[in-house]
């Protein structure tokens, strides 16, 4: 009897021992670290997101669980073993449990899929620590401080309506569709795809072996100035357009963007309604090019929220009560009432073209 109660207080005391070891020095030496592939990514594509961790102490971790909230928009394609995911309306606790030998490292990837646009921010994790028999001994919480943000799915130039696609491909070529347009012979440039082939430099195109087209300069520049209304409720006319509709518009918009920046042009963009650092005003970024303004342009969209803060007649009186001239508007808007056409007629005789882009699947409220 004697022998088991002194086994007992050695087995305890062993017990004792390594948890006071795994509590004072579980953490020591140990390192974590996690990284996304991108932190930038279009709607509909995926990322990878890999944890890093090592060991690099003599004694192992039996086991150690890093667990974090990441928002529920953020979905992981494939559920290991080794993880688990608890999914909320809103946000998901993901859990991933290691075992550790001594010096050893770990690397595991997730392919993430983020099927909705937006701004998604993930503030911390916890490293929760257990003992050789399995019992937890220490848990820490680290500081994340990692912003995803997903862009509107962009389309191909083709998904775009008829009218539109030859709207744009027009603008970015600097050649109205609709105004005379007066310019001048300033050297010579790469063919662009909607380039008409009465601009081939014939000779030039002959001895650099590529399609070479005139550069103009012109009265009109090649910028793209899109005007998105967020109004989903014509009240007037009892219409209304569906969440879905108004992210096809945010699409568009990005698509077209992207089109015009990719080629050499200029994008801005005027939004009536809720964005962040622009709540209850007008979002107005004038048009410009570059990769720092296509970034820029992606960026706003990402948060953009249809709460309507200014209304779309608002917005046109005030780009009329202007006076600018020589501008290529695309308006995108779920509807369009007769004093908004009316509006839209004044902007061209001031010398702009617009273009609309009218949302589908419009129904009766």
């Amino acid at each position: 009897m004697a022998v088991l109660i002194w086994a007992v207080l050695i087995l305890f005391l062993i017990y004792l021992i390594q948890r006071l070891v795994y509590r004072v020095s579980g953490f020591k030496s140990i390192s974590y670290d996690r990284k996304f592939s991108t932190l930038r990514i279009f709607a509909g594509q995926t990322m990878w997101m890999q944890e890093t961790i090592a060991n690099r102490k003599r004694i192992p971790l039996p086991w150690l669980r890093v667990e974090s909230l990441l928002p529920a928009q953020l979905v992981f394609k494939h559920q290991e073993s080794h993880m688990s995911i608890n999914r909320g309306d809103q946000l998901q606790n993901h859990a991933s449990l290691f075992s550790i030998p001594p010096l050893t490292e770990i690397v595991r990837k997730h392919e993430i899929l983020c099927p909705h646009r937006g701004k998604y921010r993930i503030a911390s994790y916890t490293l929760s620590l257990g003992d050789i028999i399995g019992g937890p001994s220490r848990t820490i919480q680290l500081p994340a401080d990692c912003k995803v943000i997903v862009y509107p799915k962009v389309k191909e130039l083709r998904d775009f309506p008829l009218d539109t696609r030859k709207y744009i491909q027009s603008v970015r070529s600097m050649i109205s569709p609709i105004m005379e347009d007066h310019y001048y012979v300033a050297g010579i440039r790469p063919y662009r795809q909607g380039d008409s082939f009465r601009m081939v430099n014939w000779n030039a195109t002959a001895k650099a072996g590529e399609i070479l087209v005139h550069k103009r300069e012109s009265m009109q520049d090649n910028d793209l100035m899109i005007i998105l209304n967020a109004e989903m409720f014509d009240f007037a006319n009892n219409r209304r357009i569906m969440p879905a509709d108004f992210e096809e518009g945010l699409s568009y918009a990005a698509s077209a963007i992207q089109y015009m920046v990719s080629g050499g042009g200029k994008a801005g963009m005027i939004y009536n309604g809720a964005a962040d650092g622009n709540e209850g005003t007008l979002f107005r970024a004038p048009a410009k090019s570059g990769t720092s303004q296509l970034e820029f342009l992606l960026d706003a969209l990402a948060g953009f929220r249809a709460d309507v803060t200014l209304g779309l007649p608002y917005v046109l009186e005030q780009m009329i009560s202007e006076r600018k001239n020589g501008i290529n508007y695309l308006l995108i808007t779920g509807f369009i009432d007769a004093k908004e056409e009316n509006l839209v007629k004044r902007l061209r005789q001031q010398g702009n073209t617009v273009q609309l882009l009218l949302l589908s699947r419009e129904v009766a409220s």
